[in-house]
């Protein structure tokens, strides 16, 4: 008689009553006995029968009640196979002999004992572990056994067993597309559908796998993460592979596209020197950036333009090198440069130009020098001035234009040579002057807009009279009386002159130029020596000089006779045509 998750049961020693036999004087008979069976139960759970028989005797016998166990638990570890199962013992009835488990399968309802116990096979304790459990989901019960009567609890909650754990593993980019250089970061999220899984994760870009310049290859709450700046544009094939860790099986993420673009680039450009001059080696420097959040070094070449037509680099590198390029250019002309640097890109960095930079290239600064055929010439003789002009550093180029030739402030005629420079910068003038004197010369460079003018240092030219001829003595004195000397040869060629004198007779006279007939001339208009040496008594050298202008000396020359013998004095000059005169004065 069961009622209640309860079982009733006899006693374990239950009255016995039986029939008499009837006396045997009466014979036999059939003895009909009539049992009369009550149960009362209270609401305690407790229970109690009696019997009638009729016949001879009456009895009463005790029953008690079997109580099912309660608070059944089933655990199991995630990955694990063995299953945790714990209840409680009844705490009213009697006492099971002991305990039987079952374990039914939540989907097909199949039942099979667990925990090693079988209707023979009983546990005595509260709990037990299930082992080698298949995968799957599971209810337990708790059957408590006494003297064939059983009862029953409730179903613990459902439990699952699952060996190997699954898991699905995604990957996604912090940046997408991305450019060349920039670091992306890729978070791979490994999931499971129990606990959280632990292990390593390998980042690939299609089957190589990524060296992360950052981030943590290892799970922490399921996710790992990878850095990495791409080197190249291109479409990357990204994967994250979760390696596994028991009891969580490995699984790769499906491929993520990474676009890698090319970084944009930033030129920017300078001059070595601005504003500069014609002829001035300028040199232009472009510097290649990368924009951020692009990274990597710039390769390639660059462009340099004076407005839309290329500069022909006389030196310097246009191929980029730790993002750099030169170009050395001369510019031949004056005015303002637009100058730019164009970088013609890669495939991993676009291209750009830089801002303008407007070169000033001013005319070059020039020199004028002036040089003469001959320091000193006579009126009427020829003469070449050459005047060259060069440009001055740091300007170049060879200038060009006409020179002017002056005589102090009076534009001289010439009447040859080119006044027009030269492929070399050399202009020339030939002239004549009529007059004696000296001459303020100078070469007057007129400029143009690549060469700035400029005027030579002065040339003192001297003009000398182009009728002198030779030395000749005026004033002539013996012993101080005035003579006439006796002359033979040439004026300024062989000329000698002869005067009597006594004995240590002194013959004094001044030196003056003369014309190739005798006649007294100025020289030049400058002031003039003359060498003179004696022989005699005493014999001297020494110098006279001739005023500007001038005809004869203001000092004179002498000598003096030793005794008898005769006395001379000799003069020279170097005219200006480097010819020597010389002139002899004898006393005898």
């Amino acid at each position: 008689m069961v009622g209640h998750g309860e079982q009733l049961m006899p006693a374990p020693t239950p009255p016995k009553t039986r029939a008499r036999r009837a006396a045997p004087s009466r014979g036999v008979r059939a003895l009909h006995v009539t049992v009369l069976l009550a149960v009362l139960m209270t609401v305690s759970g407790t229970a109690w029968a009696s019997w009638t028989v009729t016949g001879r005797g009456a009895g009463t016998a005790p029953t008690a009640t079997l109580t099912a166990p309660t608070s059944v638990t089933a655990t199991a570890a995630a990955g694990a196979t063995t299953v945790s199962v714990a209840w409680s013992a009844p705490t009213t009835g009697v006492a099971p002999t002991g305990y039987r488990i079952d374990r039914t399968d939540v989907g097909s309802a199949a039942t099979v004992a667990a925990c090693g116990t079988s209707p023979s096979s009983l546990l005595a304790t509260t709990s037990c572990n299930d082992a080698s459990v298949p995968d799957g989901s599971y209810r337990y019960t708790v059957v408590a056994v006494r003297s064939g009567w059983t009862a029953t609890s409730a179903s613990s909650a459902s439990v699952t067993v699952l060996a190997s754990v699954g898991t699905t593993t995604s990957v996604t980019s912090s940046a997408n597309p991305s450019v060349v250089g920039q670091s992306v970061t890729y978070t791979a999220t490994v999931s499971a559908a129990s606990g959280t899984p632990t292990g390593a994760v390998a980042f690939r870009d299609g089957g190589s796998a990524i060296t992360c310049a950052g981030g943590s290859q290892t799970l922490s709450s399921g996710t790992a993460t990878c850095t990495v700046p791409q080197a190249s544009a291109g479409t990357r094939s990204i994967t994250a592979a979760y390696a596994g860790s028991a009891p969580y099986a490995a699984s790769s993420s499906s491929s993520l596209s990474q676009v890698v673009a090319p970084a944009s680039t930033t030129t920017s450009l300078t001059s070595s020197a601005n504003p500069s001059a014609v002829g001035q080696p300028v040199t232009y420097t472009a510097s290649v950036s990368v924009s951020a959040p692009g990274g990597g070094a710039p390769s390639g070449t660059v462009t340099f333009k004076d407005g839309s037509t290329p500069l022909a680099c006389a030196g310097g590198t246009q191929t980029l090198g730790s993002g750099s390029a030169t170009c050395v250019v001369t510019h031949t002309a004056a005015g303002t440069r637009s100058v730019t640097a164009v970088y013609s890109g890669s495939a991993d960095h676009l291209t750009s130009t830089s801002p303008t930079v407007n070169q000033v290239v001013g005319p070059a600064a020039t020199t004028t020098t002036l040089t003469t055929s001959a320091q000193t010439v006579r009126s009427g003789q020829s003469v070449t001035y050459t005047a060259t002009v060069a440009a001055t550093a740091p300007g170049g180029g060879v200038p060009t234009g006409t020179v002017t030739f002056k005589d102090g402030s009076t534009v001289i005629s010439c009447s040859s040579g080119t006044q027009t420079l030269s492929a070399s910068g050399v202009a020339t003038c030939t002239t004549t002057f009529t007059t004696t004197g000296t001459r303020s010369v100078t070469a007057a460079y007129a400029g143009t807009t690549n060469h700035s003018a400029s005027t030579s240092a002065s040339l003192s030219q001297g003009v000398v009279n182009g009728q002198a001829a030779g030395l000749v003595f005026s004033n002539v004195t013996v012993g101080g009386t005035s003579v006439t000397p006796s002359c033979t040869g040439t004026v300024g060629s062989s000329y000698s002159c002869t005067v009597p004198g006594g004995n240590n007779a002194v013959v004094v006279a001044n030196v003056g130029f003369a014309s190739s007939t005798q006649a007294p001339v100025p020289y030049s208009g400058a002031t003039e020596s003359i060498g003179w040496t004696s022989s005699g008594k005493t014999a001297g050298a020494g110098t006279v000089t001739v005023a500007p202008n001038a005809t004869t000396s203001s000092a004179t020359v002498t000598a003096t006779k030793n005794g008898v013998n005769p006395a001379s004095v000799t003069v020279t000059f170097t005219e200006a045509g480097g010819s020597t005169w010389t002139a002899v004065l004898t006393v005898s």
